[in-house]
């Protein structure tokens, strides 16, 4: 079984669309922050998944790994971060360039980046797993400071 079809994972990614549906009726710009401070992508196949769906019809919207590569480009910041050390680390142990078009299409749905053999084989992996979360969990002076620890 795919990670993406585990009840385990959709629990979680409903929880992020919940959470993003709050955020946008939210009306102060601390009410918007605390939101998204709570917002945790466990994995990068949740991450994945999570903008897929909360994007879907929209302007923005992720149904393709061109769209995710644009999106992590032009959105700068947290998920320019994510997308680095993702595809590094894919780069690194499994030789595959996920920015590279020629391999990974930009016109590739999505679901087939997540639900493919590499990603699946990634979220098993301890060392990685335990990397994602240590930027994913960041704190800094008990403040949420997701992905502030690393550098690329």
């Amino acid at each position: 079984m795919r990670h993406s079809q585990k009840k385990e994972t959709r629990k979680i990614v409903d929880k992020l669309l919940y959470q993003y549906a709050e955020y946008n009726k939210a009306v102060t710009e601390d009410e918007k922050n605390r939101i998204g401070d709570e917002m945790f992508y466990i994995d990068p196949i949740v991450w994945m998944m999570y903008k897929h769906e909360a994007y879907l019809g929209k302007k923005n919207e992720i149904k393709t790994v061109g769209n995710l590569r644009e999106h992590c480009t032009d959105h700068g910041g947290i998920c320019a971060k994510r997308f680095n050390f993702l595809s590094t680390y894919i780069k690194t142990k499994y030789g595959k360039d996920i920015r590279d078009a020629e391999i990974f299409p930009d016109y590739m749905p999505i679901e087939d980046l997540y639900d493919g053999d590499i990603l699946n084989n990634i979220v098993q992996e301890k060392n990685f797993m335990q990397d994602w979360q240590r930027h994913e969990f960041c704190k800094q002076d008990e403040k949420v400071a997701k992905w502030q620890n690393y550098k690329y």
